[in-house]
């Protein structure tokens, strides 16, 4: 009887530790099958809980965009969306940004990586944001884009491929191309920029290192740090031969390789030989101090004229340039002394108000007892 009660015994122990097998399988079999849907839904679930309930719920602290008088842009981080403030409903979400134009009525917008456009009087997407990895304004009928493969093409605004090059690519640091005049900038495989005309055409060669469009209607070119100028027809104005220029209403202003500064009309002519950016007084230190013990210093007959870059030379009283502007500053020494400070280096020379080196001479010492 005792054996038979120690097989029983063992017996019923095999069947627990049996269904505590079960037990903790079947529990680690339904803790992988929540984890798996967990991870499985996590994505969308996520989505609609920023598009859908954290647009709504935190709609105070939204930055907001008008795109048009109907149709405002809410962005609440990477999900953003467009609502119609006639209806009050959205019309299009998980929008990151968008970019509109006052002389179009398609703005470029970006969505879960890629960049379409939409109609900024109803906000709906007209070309949906499904393939261009990167995309421009419309200017002029057409808009540049771009896929995964870097290469730019123009699209009109049904997003009909017009002009398709292999040749143009994409630098990181371009802001856009536009058509300006039936013009526009472009960059080849090489980086370098140019212009092309509506059928994809080099009307400006790629040999320039950058090309601005100006609101006065002409290009800036940029060459190993040298700027030019061609008109809106892309005809040479000004030659690439200065180190900045400045269109103003009285003309070019041009900084030259020696860092002065002269004036061209729009035909490239000379208008004026000389001008600067600046005059400055200049003072010098003296003796005498004041009834509350400060140091006097007076007026020097020379000024201080500056140009490009901060470059500065040094100016007669009756306003002749006496130097190049090479120094990066002029103080005055006493009444007709100046000190001139190099640029980028901690020493300089003196002039008198002429212009004359005055310390040229070699340095005379005297030893004791000689």
């Amino acid at each position: 009887m005792k054996v038979f009660s120690s097989r029983m015994r063992k017996l019923r122990m095999l069947v627990y530790l049996k269904k505590v097998a079960v037990y903790v399988i079947g529990i680690i079999v339904i803790l992988c099958f929540f984890n798996g849907c967990y991870h499985f839904c996590r994505q969308p679930l996520s989505g609609l809980y920023h598009s859908v309930i954290l647009d709504d719920r935190y709609a105070m602290f939204n930055y907001t965009e008008d795109v048009s008088d109907n149709i405002t842009f809410y962005e609440n981080g990477s999900h953003g969306y467009l609502k119609n403030n006639i209806t009050g409903k959205k019309v299009l979400r998980d929008v990151k940004w968008v970019v509109t134009s006052s002389e179009d009525t398609l703005a470029c917008y970006a969505s879960k990586g890629y960049r379409g456009y939409l109609d900024v009087r109803t906000g709906r997407p007209v070309i949906p944001a499904e393939r261009y990895t990167k995309a421009w304004l419309f200017s002029e009928g057409l808009a540049a884009v771009m896929e995964k493969d870097s290469t730019i093409k123009f699209i009109d605004t049904h997003g009909q491929v017009v002009i398709s090059n292999k040749g143009f690519r994409y630098p990181i640091y371009s802001e856009g191309y536009l058509f300006y005049d039936s013009l526009c900038a472009m960059t080849d495989v090489s980086g370098k920029w140019g212009i092309i005309d509506r059928k994809g055409n080099w009307v400006v060669r790629p040999e320039y290192d950058g090309i601005a469009h100006k609101d006065e209607g002409y290009w800036l070119l940029n060459k190993d740090e040298m700027k030019g100028l061609l008109d809106k027809t892309a005809k040479q104005v000004v030659p690439v031969e200065y180190r900045d220029i400045e269109l103003t209403e009285q003309g070019v202003a041009v900084a030259l390789k020696d860092y002065t500064m002269c004036m061209l009309n729009y035909d490239g002519t000379l208008k004026y030989k000389f001008i600067c950016s600046g005059v400055d007084e200049v003072y010098y230190p003296t003796s005498e101090t004041t009834s509350d013990g400060e140091d006097v210093q007076k007026l020097s007959p020379c000024k201080s004229y500056s140009t490009f870059d901060g470059h500065r030379g040094l100016m007669s009283p009756d306003g002749r340039p006496l130097t190049l502007p090479i120094f990066s500053s002029i103080n005055g020494v006493n009444e007709n002394l100046y000190y001139c400070r190099f640029f980028y280096a901690d020493c300089g020379i003196l002039l008198d108000g002429n212009s004359k080196l005055v310390n040229n001479s070699d340095i005379e010492t005297k030893e004791s007892g000689k």
